[in-house]
């Protein structure tokens, strides 16, 4: 009942600008008729959650730190196979609720957009209607072959004083400075580990691409962890590519 109040009162507080490039723009998300984050993780099916229950409730997540291009990645991801437990079907099953709902939102937010709107010229220039030339990226999309992948971001940049990145990480009750570290460089790693992944949804990112030599807008859904709770003796991390 909670779930199903927080996704009917999902809603877009304002668009504005990213803070480091005025080409972009994002969608800060709120929910409940106010400006809390939508935040979500995965429980048990029969009653609430305690420590003791986040390993049965983890999933294997991966991070590669630079993609081809050398470019840094902020996500973790997971691969969605048919043999999740029943309480990340759920998990899952309300995720995919999430990205409909902002699917919805930016449909309709597109149908009645007027000149006042920050964006309202990015997507005239392009020719976006609520049904054309936009794509939606959500916090699940398919990879090759159709495999369905869940992406979850955390903050590279630090905003909480001594902090290395702008997320908690943490392997049970210790904060991992080193792995924080990794993270906030520019060089590669790969990390792998199993995952609770609660997560907080923060923002869509509004972009212009080509797709298929189609100039088009991009929205991405993105999903932040509230932190990185690692389970323990399931940390695999190394510097060197494969």
């Amino acid at each position: 009942m909670i779930f199903q109040r927080m996704i009917s009162t999902i809603n877009f507080k304002e668009v504005v600008p990213l803070p480091k490039n005025n080409s972009m723009f994002r969608f800060v998300i709120k929910c409940f008729n106010n400006t809390n984050n939508v935040i979500l993780g995965p429980l048990k099916i029969s009653s609430g959650i305690t420590l003791t229950d986040l390993p049965s409730l983890s999933i294997p997540m991966s991070h590669y730190h630079l993609n081809k291009n050398n470019f840094v990645q902020d996500n973790f991801i997971h691969r969605i196979s048919e043999n999740e437990t029943e309480p990340m079907k759920k998990f899952i099953e309300r995720l995919r609720f999430i990205d409909s709902r902002m699917q919805m939102l930016i449909s309709d937010y597109i149908r009645h957009i007027d000149e006042s709107s920050p964006i309202y010229y990015m997507l005239k220039k392009n020719n976006v209607t609520f049904n054309q030339n936009w794509i939606f990226t959500g916090i699940i999309n398919k990879g090759n072959n159709n495999t369905e992948y869940i992406n979850i971001r955390y903050f590279k940049d630090s905003f909480k004083g001594k902090k290395k990145i702008g997320t908690n990480v943490y392997c049970g009750d210790d904060y991992l400075d080193e792995m924080a570290d990794l993270l906030s460089r520019d060089t590669f790693c790969y990390i792998n580990g199993n995952i609770y992944p609660l997560i907080k949804v923060n923002y869509i990112i509004i972009n212009e691409r080509i797709v298929n030599n189609i100039p088009m807008v991009n929205f991405t859904c993105k999903a932040y962890f509230v932190d990185i709770n690692f389970i323990p003796n399931s940390i695999h991390c190394s510097t060197k590519r494969l």
